[in-house]
């Protein structure tokens, strides 16, 4: 049966949690009960039975932040999941992308391998809905990549269930994912003996997403690393995430909250909460804060062009490398992509009109 913790007062954001093997909703009273003290709603559907899909765990999310939080075999049915529906933020607990160094041989071995919290551990011994053994049984292969959203990656470093080195190198090869490792910890992180820890950590990592938190600019890459290649033209996520935005803005002809921008057009809200004061800065949109807040274009919709969207979020329309010759074939390029996007109004594509080239 799916269990359900709210606040006693309005409802920061919706965190549904995907239990891992052998366990049931009932396991996260505690971690439940914990983000509901911080202002959070929390949904644990029953993954045994009929457990529906993000649009029943979110229905009563409304315009709050969606965070979708999976441990063990649960964290890849959640990776999964966020990768078809649109939430704000993943949460991956002891997820196993790798087979354990041991399995464990009996119940006194299982309760070993998954928690350290004593009270945790006799909570389990005394549950009759438990399923021991489970931990034998194999997982389905982890997606090919992260979702396009703020992912954080929880894992203890005594994980002999799900090694720890995977999850690591994961999050080190995402730039939006966060990894946070904790000393000791077991595989069933959520309700170890460092679930205080953990919990606050899920808490803050909400926080960024609900509120916002301004994210400090790309470290540029030393000399000899590896970075991903761009293609001659390349359009950036933020150049992308900033129109949408402002083609909703247009389109809908009302003052919009962030989160309901980021939950029509698909756009993580961490990322879009900062690309709007960037866009209000650089004089394109005007905002109100407050419960009545939210953003609208600061000027009509035909005198923005993406040429000057661009400009706000880049700096400039085109870039070369540093030992680029400042004229020939990039120089006229990066000209005619200028002349192109500088004849696009945010007006056109909010009535889809494309000019003639």
């Amino acid at each position: 049966m799916t269990r359900t913790w709210v606040p006693e007062s309005t409802s920061r954001g919706h965190v549904v949690v995907l239990h891992g093997r052998g366990e049931h909703p009932g396991v996260y009273e505690r971690f439940g009960r914990r983000l509901a003290v911080d202002g959070y709603t929390v949904v644990v559907p029953d993954l045994t039975e009929d457990p529906g899909g993000p649009a029943a765990w979110f229905a009563d999310a409304g315009d709050t932040a969606r965070i979708l939080v999976g441990t063990d075999t649960g964290a890849l049915r959640a990776w999964e999941e966020a990768l078809r529906s649109p939430v704000d933020g993943l949460v991956l607990a002891g997820t196993p992308l790798a087979d354990g160094t041991e399995r464990p041989a009996n119940r006194d071995d299982e309760i070993s391998a998954r928690t350290s919290c004593p009270i945790h551990r006799e909570r389990l011994h005394a549950d009759p809905d438990f399923t021991w053994g489970e931990l034998d049984a194999g997982t389905s292969p982890p997606p090919q990549r992260l979702p396009e959203v703020p992912t954080l990656l929880l894992h203890g470093d005594g994980d002999a269930i799900a090694p720890v080195d995977p999850v690591t190198r994961l999050g080190a090869a995402h730039p939006q994912a966060t990894s946070a490792v904790f000393k000791d910890g077991v595989h069933d992180i959520l309700n170890d003996k460092v679930h205080r820890s953990v919990a606050a950590r899920i808490v803050l990592f909400c926080e960024e997403i609900a509120k916002g938190a301004v994210v400090l600019p790309e470290v540029v890459a030393a000399k000899g690393s590896r970075v991903r290649r761009a293609a001659p033209v390349h359009v950036s996520a933020r150049v992308d995430y900033s129109v949408r935005a402002l083609t909703e803005l247009a389109r809908s002809g009302r003052q919009q909250t962030c989160e309901s921008m980021a939950r029509t057009q698909g756009i993580p809200l961490n990322s879009l909460v900062n690309l709007m004061v960037e866009l209000r800065r650089g004089g394109l949109v005007n905002s109100q804060r407050g419960c009545e807040g939210g953003y609208w274009p600061a000027k009509p919709a035909a005198e923005i062009t993406v040429a000057e969207v661009v400009r706000v979020v880049e700096g400039s329309v085109t870039s070369r490398h540093d030992d680029a010759r400042p004229d020939g074939v990039w120089a006229r390029l990066g000209g005619a992509v200028a002349e192109f996007l500088d004849r696009v109004t945010i007006a056109d594509l909010a009535a889809d009109r494309s000019p003639v080239a």
